[in-house]
């Protein structure tokens, strides 16, 4: 499995709310700059409030005691995986993907699927190399951008 050496995982925590947010955030600043993402850090927070109850797999990295990313299951769904930007091109997305997919291969193979923004053309690279093609797009009118259905099956 890919990953720096200096990472160490464990499944997130509801009391982990304030550092997935905080990813998130600083993570959207950049990835979404083509759609003017201005959501404040106490509306990140809000929303992943509810969003534990809905995953059904969890995984956080972190170098030291900071968080350097996360990934977030519903069943084979990718719902959310972000990378603190300071923590980008290191390893840490791959590792929390290929972990995420050895779990889920573990129970049984099949396809994996995610949503990503058409315009997010670094995230999709990624994607890409780790085997997810595009199967479908539609407007997501509350963003006003294109978001891609990506699977990988397997």
């Amino acid at each position: 499995m890919t990953g720096s050496p200096n990472l160490s995982f464990r499944p997130l925590e509801t009391h982990d709310l304030k550092a997935i947010s905080l990813v998130h955030y600083r993570a959207c600043l950049i990835a979404y700059q083509f759609m003017n993402w201005s959501y404040s850090l106490q509306e990140v927070e809000a929303w992943y409030s509810p969003k534990f109850a809905e995953w059904s797999w969890t995984l956080a990295a972190f170098e030291a005691d900071a968080m350097a990313g996360f990934i977030a299951l519903e069943g084979r769904h990718v719902d959310q995986l972000f990378v603190d930007p300071s923590c980008h091109r290191r390893g840490a997305g791959s590792a929390l993907l290929e972990r995420a997919i050895a779990s889920a291969h573990a129970s049984a193979h099949g396809r994996f699927t995610l949503n990503v923004f058409e315009q997010n053309f670094a995230a999709r690279a990624f994607y890409e190399k780790h085997g997810f093609r595009e199967r479908d797009r539609w407007m997501n009118e509350e963003e006003g951008a294109i978001d891609l259905l990506y699977v990988r099956e397997g």
